[in-house]
C-alpha cells in the first residue's frame, strides 16, 4: 500500500522538534508491522490545527488523497490530523471517495471504505473539537488570572522592556545547526528605549506631532520590535508610535481584554477600558503622565495630519466672542496678504489679524509664567488634584470591585439590572479619578518654563506646536470683534482667562 506518514506538533516550546521526531519513529514502526511501504513523510512543526493557521503539508496530503496517490495515512492519533470540523469533513470525504485507511499509533485503524469507519472518525473528531474548547476556556481563565496578578503571559517583546540577560544554545530542527538564542528579562527596562519613550510622552504633552517623533527615532536607529516580511525590523510611523504610547503597559498597568470587549470595541479602546490593576514590571512613566497623553491622543478634535507646522498659534484654541457663538477660530480673514483669524461657524462674526493677537497672548503668557509665585501656583494645582498614590490606590480598589461584580453576574448572584447600575456607579467614579490623574500629568507641560533663567527667551524659542500646548493648558482666549473703523490693536478685545488657580 502507498503509505504517507503525517506528523504535527501544535507548539514547539524548545524549538528542537523532538515531538514530531517521536511521531515519525512510531509511524515508521507501525507501517513496518503492517508491511506497508512508506512513500512520503510530512512534518508540520509548531503548527496548530485549530484552523487559525494554514497547514501546507496537510493541504498536500489532501491533494494526494484526492488524486489517488495514497492508500493509507499513518498518524499518531486523529488529533494530529485534524481538530476542526472543516478539515475533518474534507479528510473524510476524500478518504471515503478513494477508500483509504487511516492508521493511528494510539488508536484503531479506520477503514473509510465502510460506513462504520466514517462514523468512528467523526466521533473522534468531535471529541477533539471539545478538547479545543476546554483548552481555550482554561487558557482564557489562566490569562485572566495572570492579568489580575499583574503578570506577563507572553507575546512579542514590548518596546522599552526585555533587556538581554544571557544566551542559550538550541538545535534548529530545519537546519540541524546549533544556534544561540537570547534570554530576556521582561520585568526590566531597556535603558535607551525607555528614555526614548519618556521623551516621547513629554513631547506629546508639549505639542510635538507623532510623525516628527517617529522620524527622529528612525534617524537614531531605534526600530520597532515587529519584523517585516523579509525579517528586518520595522521603522516607526505616527500610527505604530501612537499604539505604543497608548499602551497601559508603559504606566505599569495590566489590562485584560475579554471576548465581549474584543468583539465590540476597537482594539485600542478595548485595551483602555480593560485595565484590571497594577503590573509586576516597572513603569516607564507615571500613570498621570500616561493618562494625560492618552487624553491628548484620543481627543476627537485632535488633528490627524502628520504635519501641523502650518497651524496658526490660536487656531482651534481661541473662540469667537460674538454673543451666543463660542465657536473656535481658524485661519482666514487677514487683509493685505497677512495671516488672520475668523470664526469657523459664521463668516460675519469675528475676523482679526493674527500677528498682534498672537503677540499679545504670548506677552500675557510670559508675564504669568514670570511671576515669582508661578512655581507655587503650579504645585497648588498639583495638590488640588490630590495625592497620586491615594488616587491610584482607590482606582485599584474600584477596578477590583468592577471585576468582582462581573464574576457575581456570571454566577447569577446579581441580576442584569444590578450589574448595570453597579457598573455605572463604579465606572463613573473611575472616570472621575482618571481625569484627576490626567490633570496632574498635564502639569509637566509647564515645568520646563517655570523657573527658567529667562522665561521670555524660553517661550519665544518654542516652536508653534509646543507653544500651542502651553497656551491651551494655561488660558482660554476669546476674540471679540475689533469694532468698525478700528485701525489699532486694542488688548481689551482679546479676553484672556486663566485656567489654572491663583492667576
Amino acid at each position: 500500500m502507498k503509505t504517507w506518514i503525517y506528523a504535527r506538533q501544535s507548539l514547539d516550546r524548545d524549538g528542537d522538534g523532538l515531538a514530531v521526531t517521536r511521531q515519525l519513529d512510531d509511524g515508521r514502526q507501525l507501517a513496518q508491522l503492517r508491511g506497508w511501504r512508506v512513500a512520503r513523510e510530512l512534518v508540520e512543526n509548531d503548527t496548530s490545527a485549530s484552523g487559525k493557521r494554514d497547514r501546507p503539508k496537510f493541504q498536500e496530503l489532501l491533494a494526494a488523497i484526492e488524486a489517488g496517490e495514497v492508500d493509507a495515512v499513518v498518524a499518531w492519533d486523529m488529533t494530529r490530523l485534524s481538530r476542526n470540523r472543516r478539515d475533518t469533513v474534507r479528510l473524510l470525504e476524500a478518504g471515503e471517495k478513494r477508500k483509504i485507511t487511516l492508521a493511528f499509533v494510539r488508536g484503531s485503524d479506520l477503514d473509510l471504505s465502510t460506513p462504520a469507519g466514517g462514523l468512528i472518525a467523526d466521533i473522534l473528531a468531535g471529541v477533539a473539537r471539545n478538547e479545543i474548547r476546554v483548552k481555550s476556556d482554561r487558557q482564557q481563565a489562566a490569562n485572566r488570572q495572570a492579568a489580575e496578578q499583574g503578570r506577563r503571559v507572553g507575546g512579542r517583546r514590548p518596546f522599552g522592556y526585555g533587556p538581554v540577560v544571557g544566551t542559550e544554545e538550541h538545535v534548529n530542527e530545519q537546519t540541524g545547526k546549533t544556534e544561540v538564542r537570547e534570554i530576556r528579562d521582561f520585568n526590566a527596562l531597556v535603558p535607551e528605549e525607555a528614555e526614548a519613550l519618556r521623551a516621547a510622552y513629554r513631547d506629546v504633552l508639549t505639542g510635538v506631532p507623532l510623525g516628527r517623533i517617529a522620524r527622529e527615532w528612525n534617524k537614531r536607529g531605534l526600530t520597532t520590535t515587529q519584523l517585516t516580511r523579509d525579517g528586518k525590523p520595522s521603522e516607526w510611523t505616527a500610527g505604530n508610535l501612537r499604539g505604543v504610547l497608548l499602551n497601559p503597559r508603559n504606566a505599569a498597568l495590566r489590562h485584560h481584554v475579554d471576548e465581549t470587549l474584543r468583539g465590540t470595541l476597537h482594539p485600542v479602546k478595548a485595551r483602555l477600558q480593560s485595565i484590571v490593576g497594577r503590573a509586576t514590571w516597572p513603569a516607564v512613566v507615571s500613570e498621570s503622565t500616561w493618562r494625560a497623553v492618552v487624553d491628548v491622543l484620543t481627543d476627537p478634535a485632535r488633528r490627524s495630519s502628520p504635519n501641523r507646522s502650518g497651524v496658526h498659534l490660536l487656531t482651534g484654541i481661541a473662540v469667537c466672542g460674538v454673543e451666543g457663538c463660542g465657536a473656535t477660530v481658524h485661519a482666514g480673514g487677514g487683509k493685505g496678504g497677512k495671516p488672520g483669524y475668523r470664526c469657523s461657524a459664521t463668516y460675519g462674526h469675528v475676523s482679526r489679524q493674527a500677528e498682534p493677537v498672537d503677540a499679545w497672548v504670548t506677552d500675557v503668557l510670559i508675564a504669568w509664567l514670570s511671576r515669582p509665585d508661578a512655581a507655587e501656583m503650579l504645585r497648588a494645582d498639583d495638590d488640588e488634584a490630590g495625592d497620586q498614590d491615594e488616587i491610584r490606590a482607590e482606582l485599584s480598589k474600584l477596578r477590583g470591585k468592577l471585576n468582582n461584580l462581573a464574576v457575581m453576574h456570571a454566577a447569577d448572584e446579581v441580576d442584569d439590572q444590578q450589574l448595570r447600575s453597579g457598573s455605572k456607579v463604579l465606572r463613573g467614579r473611575i472616570a472621575e479619578l482618571e481625569r484627576l490623574l490626567v490633570r496632574v500629568g498635564r502639569v509637566s507641560v509647564l515645568e520646563p518654563l517655570i523657573g527658567a533663567p529667562d522665561v521670555a527667551a524660553a517661550v519665544r524659542a518654542m516652536d508653534t506646536d509646543r507653544l500651542r500646548a502651553v497656551i491651551e493648558s494655561v488660558m482660554s482666549v476669546t476674540l471679540m470683534p475689533p469694532g468698525r473703523g478700528t485701525r489699532t490693536f486694542r488688548p481689551e478685545t482679546v479676553v484672556i482667562t486663566p485656567l489654572r488657580s491663583g492667576r
